[in-house]
């Protein structure tokens, strides 16, 4: 049974993804990335259909990446090149034909935060925890997409401190969101937001979001996402990751958390 859901709403013009692992608040492992992008490609040609939001379930849209994973690589190398099929999928996202629009309730967390950078639009709950991870162990896969969207001194605070986040509202105020609203209403916002884009011409759609998007990335923005694993295979090999490692054996992963996110 697939992991991804869609529901097709051809008179508003718009489809809503659904990702459904909710008992591991939609953690991505291989089969749920698989589905997703099954859905995302099945939409990607139909004509009827000129925006799709993405969201999950359960409350919350998703807690990243299942598994740390990449330390135990070969080498920096395999840990690379294993990081780059990853920012592979996430690059699609950049790249999908029609607008994106992003749904975040609850926790939106690690490697999710990457996929949200990638869409198009974003709605987020007012009370979203959007978090980068918990405990030090790579080299900023993740705020050197973010930058570009909440500017160099919040990325640098996001990175520097483990276990920092925003909520819902600062996303918006920072520009990481379109707007802020209430849990119960998200949704509802998201497909209103598609049902106004699907009023404009989908041959048009097509030119606005390759026309914004170049310009984005004339800036650098796909050089960043793709920077992002060269940095993380690098520090991977870093003498601290042993260390961290050895506190969280020592402390236990809780313990390791409490110690990293202390004053």
């Amino acid at each position: 049974m697939s992991l991804v859901s869609t529901q097709r709403h051809e008179a508003g013009r718009y489809a809503v993804v659904t990702m459904n692992r909710p008992e591991k608040l939609n953690a991505f492992n291989n089969e749920l990335l698989d589905d997703l992008f099954t859905a995302l490609d099945a939409l990607a040609d139909d004509d009827a259909i000129s925006s799709v939001v993405l969201t999950g379930s359960g409350g919350n849209f998703s807690a990243g990446y299942d598994v740390v994973s990449g330390y135990a690589a070969s080498s920096a190398y395999a840990d690379w090149r294993n990081l780059q099929d990853k920012i592979d999928l996430w690059e699609r996202i950049w790249k999908y034909p029609k607008p994106l629009i992003a749904a975040v309730e609850g926790h939106c967390l690690g490697g999710a935060t990457m996929l949200v950078a990638c869409c198009d639009l974003v709605i987020v709950s007012e009370t979203a925890n959007i978090g980068w991870p918990s405990i030090p162990l790579g080299g900023g896969l993740l705020s050197t997409v973010s930058l570009w969207h909440i500017g160099m001194r919040k990325a640098k605070e996001l990175s520097y401190i483990a276990g920092n986040g925003m909520t819902g509202v600062e996303a918006a105020q920072l520009g990481w969101a379109n707007r802020a609203v209430p849990a119960a209403e998200v949704a509802e916002t998201a497909e209103t937001m598609a049902r106004r884009v699907g009023k404009t011409p989908l041959d048009l759609l097509y030119l606005k979001k390759n026309a914004l998007n170049r310009v984005f990335d004339r800036q650098g923005f796909t050089e960043a996402l793709r920077a992002g694993a060269e940095w993380d295979s690098i520090s991977h090999t870093a003498e601290s990751i042993d260390r961290v490692k050895e506190q969280m054996a020592e402390l236990g992963l809780k313990g390791a958390i409490r110690h990293f996110s202390g004053s």
